[in-house]
């Protein structure tokens, strides 16, 4: 087995859709601290992540790793674009019928709109927003996450994305982040976390993640704040 370096990047397009969110669905969600700390399974995410994405890789900046020989899936990042005229991907989901669902898009909600980067950084119009970031176990610690943020970087700035955000709600991300450079603007503490005066989270099912992060760095060395 290689590491990140022997994997195939490309674009993530429309007929990689199903397959990648079917790996989404095996890698991702059982291991993403705020899904398992309100008890969300993927079939609870599934009508809103298949047109979430399929809209996202519209913009050209999500990418999938494979495998050379076998063109399995070995990780995905999903990434999107933000402008000062669209620079909310979540609030559509509140509408959701589904309770779990509007709680879950609530809290990421609150999260995209914690920080202010249009009026914080006044010379950045697109800002790259990595939602999702998903390794398999298998290629997990050879270095694959940070190909994939890599990667969806370079995309980015090619197509005027000066800053790249994220919202990191588990420590993996958090450490593969700060590693890369990103700083964190914002911390969202699971624990004390309420709703109309209820906390939402279950705390033993936060797979050792106390805290969200808003994280973000620019990716254009040319602009200042």
């Amino acid at each position: 087995m290689g590491d990140a370096n022997s994997l195939n990047y490309s674009d993530l397009t429309e007929k990689d859709v199903d397959e990648v969110v079917a790996f989404m669905a095996k890698h991702f969600y059982p291991r993403e601290p705020i899904s398992t700390g309100l008890h969300m399974t993927y079939e609870d995410n599934k009508e809103w992540i298949h047109g979430s994405v399929r809209d996202w890789v519209k913009n050209g900046v999500s990418v999938v790793a494979r495998e050379p020989d076998t063109k399995a899936v070995a990780g995905t990042i999903i990434a999107t674009i933000l402008t000062r005229d669209q620079s909310n991907t979540y609030e559509q989901a509140l509408t959701s019928p589904k309770t779990k669902v509007k709680t879950l898009h609530k809290v990421l909600s609150i999260l995209e709109t914690a920080v202010d980067f249009f009026s914080r950084y006044e010379k950045v119009d697109r800002i790259l927003e990595l939602a999702m970031i998903t390794v398999s176990e298998k290629y997990s610690g050879r270095g694959v996450g940070r190909r994939l943020v890599q990667e969806s970087e370079r995309r980015g700035r090619l197509f005027g994305c000066t800053l790249a955000t994220a919202q990191a709600t588990a420590v993996p991300s958090q450490r593969l982040l700060y590693r890369l450079g990103y700083e964190s603007l914002y911390t969202l503490d699971y624990a004390t976390f309420e709703i109309a005066g209820d906390r939402v989270f279950d705390m033993d099912k936060m797979l050792g993640t106390p805290s969200a992060k808003v994280m973000a760095r620019l990716i254009d060395e040319s602009v200042d704040k």
